[in-house]
């Protein structure tokens, strides 16, 4: 097994299934497993004719439910290390009824590793991971948006179903590894969010101390009291209270003229306080209802956000919001929040679809709308602070 042999699997798998659905087959459950699952898993090392290693149909006591697949160590066969549930191709893996499934047959089994799969999706859990079944549920991955923007290079992909689903890896318990560096870069990206968010009382200690340090030089004849900290970042923060920077991307948002000044500051311009803010207040934040006026967008435009492999779609309405799942919101960012669970920058996570039927990121709407009314970009920021 390898990666390179893995990435050829699953562009292979890939043309399967867009040629699938293009034709609208129906895949059986059998069909699935038999043309999708079992040959991505062999080439992740696991075999089929091994019933030491690989069970199918498994019961942990007579009367319970059988899980689909059971995966065995070479090193002890009486505790499976992974278990699946497979269903059908297409079928809805966030169906309350079969979340239950794989999270029960994990508790039943003291299994810790689990994964629900359609061939084209595969969606992890972790029993350890919390007590909610959404605690344990950690990663989704998905092959037919390979090589697409919309998902994974087939490198990256073939890396991470190596890392966690390989034979090899499972056995010699790499993917605990894997799962705790998934896990930690989230943890630490929300912290980042929550500390770029009101009432911002961490941020206004990290900013002094950057001015004690000496890393930052300061004008010996300004005084920069706390409170005047707290006006600027409110002032440059979004309507949610939230100076939002696109950790996803390693970017700065271009929702916020604060990145313009930030930039400015890096450069060594020297520019007041005062200044700066009422820059900002002068510069104006472009909505989705200035898009529709417009005509940039129309009403009843379908947009879409990827989360942890999860299409969310949002529907615009005559008034410049965004519907999703029944409920209004006035923003992307918003919206994007609602589905995620956490702050988004929505701008830049929400996607439209051209004349052309291609996704783009919905941040270069706002684009067209700057350059039809020769307004200023905000440059992003790429360079440290300046010392």
């Amino acid at each position: 097994m390898s990666i390179e042999s893995v990435k050829e699997e699953i562009l292979k798998l890939k043309t399967r299934i867009v040629e699938a659905e293009k034709a609208n087959t129906k895949l059986s459950e059998t069909d699935t497993r038999q043309g999708l699952i079992n040959p991505l898993f062999s080439a992740l090392g696991w075999d089929f004719s091994d019933f030491n290693a690989v069970k199918s149909e498994l019961r942990h006591k007579s009367y319970n439910e059988p899980v689909d697949y059971a995966f065995f160590s070479g090193k002890d066969n009486k505790q499976p290390i992974l278990l699946m549930e497979a269903k059908a191709l297409g079928v809805d893996l966030n169906n309350a009824k079969i979340v239950k499934q794989i999270c029960t047959y994990l508790g039943e089994m003291g299994t810790q590793w689990g994964v629900l799969s359609d061939g084209n999706k595969y969606i992890m859990y972790n029993s350890r991971g919390g007590d909610s079944f959404q605690d344990q549920r950690f990663l989704t991955l998905q092959i037919k948006d390979v090589d697409t923007e919309d998902g994974l290079s087939a490198d990256e992909l073939a890396e991470k179903l190596v890392a966690l689903l390989s034979k090899d890896r499972l056995e010699n318990d790499e993917i605990q590894k894997t799962y705790e560096e998934h896990m930690i870069n989230g943890q630490i990206k929300d912290a980042l969010y929550s500390l770029l968010s009101g009432p911002f009382d961490t941020l206004v200690n990290a900013i002094r101390k950057e001015f004690k340090e000496e890393r930052v030089k300061a004008n010996s004849s300004l005084r920069i009291t706390t409170k005047r900290i707290i006006q600027f970042l409110e002032e440059v923060s979004d309507e949610e209270g939230k100076l939002p920077v696109d950790f996803e991307s390693g970017e700065a948002s271009s929702d916020d003229d604060v990145m313009a000044t930030v930039a400015k500051i890096e450069t060594g311009v020297d520019t007041k306080l005062s200044e700066i803010v009422t820059k900002v207040r002068k510069t104006k934040r472009i909505t989705i209802a200035d898009l529709l006026e417009d005509n940039l967008v129309h009403e009843g435009d379908n947009w879409k956000i990827d989360y942890k492999g999860e299409v969310s779609w949002g529907r615009i309405t005559g008034n410049g919001d965004l519907e999703v799942n029944g409920a209004i919101y006035p923003n992307p960012s918003k919206a994007g929040t609602a589905v995620s669970g956490k702050p988004c920058a929505g701008w830049g996570a929400w996607k439209f679809k051209d004349t052309e039927g291609a996704w783009h990121r919905i941040e270069s709407l706002r684009g067209q709308y700057r350059d039809l009314h020769g307004l200023d970009k905000v440059r992003k920021i790429r360079n440290k602070i300046a010392s």
